[in-house]
């Protein structure tokens, strides 16, 4: 799939089908491979298909050698490596749903995973990062900016939007993140 093709916006019907969602499956499948071949790790368990994990935006489970078990959520951002902001999602807006429903946080501030794998296709490698030091480098550089903090406004699908923060990646989150180059 071309990356040139997959795109959000207002003329989609639904954002989880299609090239859009198709990218971003193959892009897991490119991180669940990946994890699978480490040396500390046991066994990957694929949540993708579990409709509640799919709520709560947890996509595996990694059993390591040393008995720990964690949760991870994967992305997958063609722009990650080649700009210099990871994508932050903090609100998804449905303008269709009921209004108590109208709106949730997004992925970034509401899944349980304690990982996050961030797969940058467009200069194969993988991200890897605690889910609560991309918490921690959001407050930070949100604190910082304040009055003058940009929000990256997405046309999702024809019935949602999503808010993201652009976090610039060498100033906020660049310390706590280890990148794995993958083997092309």
């Amino acid at each position: 799939m071309k990356m040139s093709i997959v795109k959000t916006g207002s003329n989609k019907q639904r954002s989880y089908d299609g090239d859009y969602m198709a990218f971003g499956k193959m892009g897991e499948e490119v991180v669940l491979n990946w994890l699978r071949l480490r040396p500390h790790v046991l066994e990957v368990d694929d949540f993708r298909e579990l409709r509640p994990m799919q709520q709560a935006d947890v996509d595996c489970g990694i059993y390591n050698r040393d008995g720990h078990v964690l949760l991870a959520e994967i992305k997958t951002d063609r722009h990650l490596g080649i700009t210099p902001n990871m994508l932050f999602e903090t609100m998804r807006i449905n303008h269709t749903s009921h209004t108590d429903h109208a709106g949730k946080l997004g992925w970034s501030l509401r899944s349980p995973a304690q990982w996050l794998l961030y797969y940058a296709p467009t200069v194969q490698c993988i991200y890897q990062l605690r889910m609560s030091d991309f918490r921690l480098s959001f407050q930070q550089f949100t604190n910082k900016k304040r009055g003058n903090l940009k929000f990256n406004i997405v046309e999702t699908d024809e019935i949602k939007t999503t808010v993201n923060v652009l976090i610039p990646f060498k100033d906020y989150i660049k310390q706590y993140t280890t990148i794995y180059e993958l083997n092309t």
